[in-house]
């Protein structure tokens, strides 16, 4: 009788979960049809609820951005392309998909110069999360502390200078996985970017309508966001120009 009451409180609690997770996959099904049919609209509705359910993935958003994409909504294919990047970095599908969704929009903004040993650094710590560089920390910290334990107890020259290296090495690669894990959590992952989703705006020098001009931004360009203030947003392009704009018509990513 327990057993059976256990059961029984199992399955209430867990069935929302599958009836969820059932109905994601049968909106995305069908919203994969809409799109082989070229029924784009019904296809963007039928991601788009899967979204809703809560269930969110590289593949949803890839092809709600493709749907997009083929009804030349500039804006809402770059941000999807980007959402999808960030649950999935190395898809080589998605990079070239994002990279022709770019040359739609109509703001080519130039990156700042970057030194290549700064701009090689910073690729590497965004290839992994803060979670999977502090996991290697970790990992690079236990092996650190097993070759001192050995390097002690060696009973002979040759493996106390062997065991003495590799502490150097585990403990060089110790350091720099924390320090990969410090630099991603305190500065990469705060960084909050979103996309232009207005056709065109004339941004302004402060945050209301009345202040003076600064430059014209278009739908689908990335903008980083440094602060917010009274429903306006202080951005800043890759090219370092900095202006005000309405929160509204911006997506965050």
């Amino acid at each position: 009788m327990r057993t059976t009451l256990i059961f029984l409180a199992t399955f209430l609690l867990t069935w929302p979960i599958f009836s969820q997770e059932e109905a994601a996959y049968s909106a995305f099904a069908k919203a994969n049809q809409a799109y082989t049919n070229e029924n784009y609209e019904i296809a963007i509705a039928g991601y788009e609820q899967v979204l809703n359910t809560g269930l969110h993935s590289a593949d949803v958003y890839f092809n709600l951005a493709n749907a997009h994409y083929k009804l030349n909504q500039v804006g809402p294919a770059i941000y999807n392309y980007e959402k999808a990047l960030e649950l999935d970095p190395e898809n080589e599908d998605i990079k070239s998909n994002l990279a022709f969704a770019n040359r739609m929009k109509i703001d080519a903004i130039e990156s700042l110069p970057q030194d290549n040993l700064s701009g090689s650094l910073q690729d590497t710590i965004k290839s992994l999360s803060v979670d999977e560089w502090a996991y290697f920390s970790v990992i690079a910290a236990l092996f650190t502390i097993l070759f001192i334990v050995l390097y002690i107890y060696a009973g002979t020259t040759s493996k106390k200078r062997l065991f003495f290296i590799l502490f150097i090495l585990t403990g060089i690669l110790f350091l720099s996985t924390a320090a990969a894990a410090f630099y991603s959590s305190e500065y990469l992952d705060k960084k909050q970017f979103a996309i232009v989703y207005i056709e065109e705006f004339t941004t302004r020098n402060e945050p209301k309508n009345s202040a003076g001009t600064s430059f014209v931004i278009h739908e689908g360009t990335k903008v980083e966001v440094l602060e917010e203030f009274n429903d306006w947003a202080h951005i800043k392009l890759a090219n370092g120009s900095k202006a005000w704009m309405p929160l509204e018509d911006l997506k965050k990513l």
